[in-house]
């Protein structure tokens, strides 16, 4: 905790003492401008009444205009808002001002197509990202894991159902060398029951993908990319309430809601929702035991043991708008999961009576303040501590077949008969400060301290005071210096990133045949460049680099009790990623195009991927010398008018054990030498195509249809070097189609949505060739006010 508040300390004064010796323009205007949601006006146009003195907002909404002293009148125009109009008395120094925009919904419905959102900009960013509007989705049954699943270049694997484990890919990176943030802090924080595959996307106004190359302000150690959910920011009161039922049992509900004191500033926010689902889809062809023949059947069967329920509340009370604050928030959440587990990595081995629970409290403060030390330094901390339960329960001595009979057995289910807690402690601390330097030069600091403590016991044998606890504690430094040219047609971020970890943990000594403790520190340096031109106002071109490091997390060395079997010799990752991509984007009347193309290529070393224990169904993390990645995506965008939008993409992503000579040998050159990753697809792709129309049947109102394509080509399931080549196991190409149908009401106040995933009963596969649910039908309901 000392090195902590020191470097903050550092942070802060080395800004400080900048802005000292910073020289102060004279006539200078800046401000920032907002829109109803108090989020930034990104490409608002800024003009000084009767001049041609103007300029456009940058992505924070921030603009800077010279002006002469005297009585100036300045006008702000952005389309989709009512214009702005100020009388400012000029004066030697800098004069600042805070601008809200009001909604203009008279050309609301244009928005769509002429205005440059945020969504839109990031995509402009130097550095390679997907951003998704969730307000297109809002009524969509699908949760995030299923619209993500969607976008380029990420693909998403799950085992199962509605909560079940998953593996989420970015180009190839999977496992945890991708990290999830909700508004910039990990998703982990918020206990086991709130993941991707839980979360409502009504909780959520945009997500951002970010591959290869993680900007500063998500300081983590993530190699692969981030996913980070940016929640609703609003300064207004509003209710989102939701409620789906569909196939397999499975009910969603969720409710969102903020209160607002517009005199004083004080809000008071929540988010809530449960999940629940018995997950007894059919399985097909499972090998059943028939006593008669004396013999295996192939049958259709049921799920019968993968019940899933979560329940998450939180509450946040806090107060926005004030000259010490733009926002300072504290809160509490909880979270709750319950589900049985039918099948490991492999489902020819079929559980009964295994289960999983737990529980989590999260307690934290959010603190946000822009323009300090004469509207040059920019604050934004966050500090929580969360503690969680989990229990596994294996105690059953029987072995169980996929039409629910079951014999006697000499072992549990897993083997390990427990009934195994796992209670974490977790403090995280995140601190980022932006100085702008000059009007083109800003310098981004974040430092994130990550300490946990874990302790794992199987209560059949030991009591928590028996165990020594495992602790992990995550320190990094990241630096960031931005540069833009040419009115910021080029834009170049350089950046450094500081890794230091203290792991102490218990390793088996095999000589004296006892638990000893040992502490294992690791620190390194990690650095990159991101760097975006556009070389005109629709075609542009953006490059990245970043040496980065992945270090090992908590369930990869401990296990998680139940699929995840300890590994005590795992290894950090560190990798050199690649990244080339060019944007075309531009209107035609009442059309509009966007083109996205990028390529990538990503050189590991200390690979972690997951592999199939033999002795069981469950499965462990291992290293790979040297993994070699090397793929091209490519999305297009057309829209015409309200009426028509049609998304395709298509992801070619090739890695290949790039490691010659196995077991550090000099002259046995490994077997997988040069084949591909197995458990990996290498082409993928999806389109999405909807069709809708406004004020059918009363005014107010929008039906709409959807229809959505997901390909994924055969791949292996194991090494290809590895047995007969002719009977060595691939996962199939998969091609599944999904409908939909969304009617709203009142402008949004009143919404209906049906969809249909699967709609041709394909068999489908996943994560080391298991089978996903086939046809299945969800409505929902969904009441906004705001």
């Amino acid at each position: 905790m000392k090195t902590y508040w020191t470097i903050t300390f550092a942070v802060i004064s080395v800004l400080f003492h900048l802005n000292l010796h910073a020289q102060t323009a004279v006539g200078s205007i800046k401000g920032v401008v907002l829109d109803e949601n108090s989020l930034p006006a990104i490409g608002a146009t800024v003009m000084i009444d009767k001049t041609t003195t103007g300029t456009a907002t940058n992505e924070q909404g921030e603009f800077v205009l010279q002006s002469n002293l005297g009585s100036t009148t300045i006008t702000v125009n952005y389309i989709g808002y009512k214009p702005y109009s100020k009388t400012i008395a000029v004066k030697e120094g800098t004069q600042s001002l805070r601008i809200k925009l009001e909604q203009d919904l008279a050309v609301l419905n244009d928005v769509v197509i002429t205005a440059k959102s945020k969504v839109t900009s990031l995509k402009e960013e130097a550095f390679t990202v997907n951003a998704i509007d969730m307000k297109q989705l809002a009524n969509s049954t699908m949760d995030l894991n299923q619209i993500l699943n969607k976008t380029s270049g990420i693909k998403i694997r799950q085992q199962g159902g509605v909560g079940s484990d998953y593996n989420f890919s970015i180009n190839g990176m999977s496992g945890k060398a991708v990290k999830f943030f909700i508004d910039g802090v990990p998703l982990e924080m918020l206990g086991k029951g709130v993941d991707m595959n839980s979360l409502p996307i009504n909780m959520a106004q945009r997500v951002e993908i970010f591959k290869g190359v993680v900007p500063v302000h998500l300081s983590t150690d993530a190699m692969g990319g981030a996913v980070n959910i940016i929640s609703n920011g609003t300064s207004k009161d509003y209710l989102d309430a939701s409620y789906t039922i569909g196939s397999f049992n499975t009910h969603k509900v969720n409710l969102n809601g903020q209160l607002k004191d517009q005199k004083s500033g004080l809000i008071m926010r929540v988010n809530t929702f449960l999940n629940k689902s018995d997950n007894d889809y059919k399985m097909k062809d499972m090998k059943i035991w028939n006593t008669n023949t004396n013999a295996f059947e192939l049958k259709d069967v049921k799920r019968f043991n993968d019940e899933y329920q979560s329940l998450f509340v939180m509450g946040e009370f806090g107060i926005e708008d004030k000259s010490w604050a733009d926002q300072l928030f504290v809160g509490v959440s909880h979270s709750l999961f319950d589900k049985n587990i039918q099948t490991g990595a492999d489902q020819e081995v079929v559980y009964g009576k295994l289960k999983q629970d737990g529980d989590a409290n999260n307690y934290f403060v959010k603190y946000k303040k822009a323009n300090l030390l004469n509207d040059k330094l920019d604050i934004n901390f966050y500090t929580g501590y969360s503690k969680s339960l989990e229990t596994s329960t294996d105690t059953v001595l029987r072995k169980y077949s996929w039409d629910g009979s079951y014999v006697p057995s000499a072992t549990s289910e897993l083997g390990g008969y427990q009934i195994n807690k796992k209670h974490e402690d977790r403090l995280y601390s995140q601190l980022t400060t932006t100085y702008r330097i000059a009007e083109n030069h800003k310098f981004t600091a974040n430092y994130t301290f990550d300490y946990l403590k874990n302790t794992s016991y199987n209560t059949l044998v030991n009591k928590k005071s028996d165990i020594t606890p495992s602790k992990m504690t995550k320190q990094i430094l990241s630096l960031a210096y931005q540069q833009d040219f040419f009115d910021k047609r080029w834009s170049n971020i350089f950046f450094a990133k500081y890794y230091k970890v203290d792991l102490e943990k218990l390793v088996f000594n095999r000589e004296t045949r006892l638990d000893e403790k040992v502490k294992e520190p690791y620190d390194n340096w990690g650095y990159g460049i991101a760097s975006t031109f556009k070389i005109t106002d629709k075609l542009g071109v953006k490059a990245s680099y970043e040496h980065s490091y992945r270090l090992v997390e908590p369930d990869e060395i401990f296990g998680d009790g139940v699929s995840v079997t300890a590994n005590m010799e795992l290894k950090p990752e560190t990798s050199n990623n690649y990244n080339l991509g060019f944007y075309y984007s531009n209107n035609f009347a009442d059309h509009f195009v966007r083109a996205e193309v990028a390529g990538y290529i990503r050189d590991t070393k200390d690979f972690i991927y997951t592999v199939q224990n033999l002795h069981n169904s469950t499965f462990k993390y291992e290293n790979l010398t040297n993994i070699l990645t090397k793929g091209i995506e490519g999305e297009l965008n057309y829209q015409y008018k309200d009426l028509i939008r049609v998304m395709m993409n298509i992801t070619y992503n090739y890695a290949y054990d790039n490691t010659k000579y196995a077991n550090n040998s000099n002259d046995v050159v490994s077997a997988t030498y040069k084949k591909e990753v197995p458990n990996q697809p290498w082409l993928f792709g999806n389109v999405d195509v909807s069709i809708g129309q406004n004020n059918i049947f009363q005014e107010g109102s929008r039906l709409e249809f959807h229809y959505g394509l997901q390909m994924t080509e055969w791949y292996y399931k194991n090494w290809q070097s590895y047995g007969n080549k002719r009977n060595i196991p691939t996962i199939p190409r998969q091609t599944l189609h999904n409908v939909g149908v969304s009617y709203s009401m009142q402008n949004g106040k009143y919404n209906f949505a049906l969809d249909c995933t699967n709609i041709g009963d394909a068999l489908a596969y996943d994560n080391f060739k298991l089978q996903k649910q086939g046809r299945a039908f969800y409505f929902k309901f969904r009441y906004a006010l705001k």
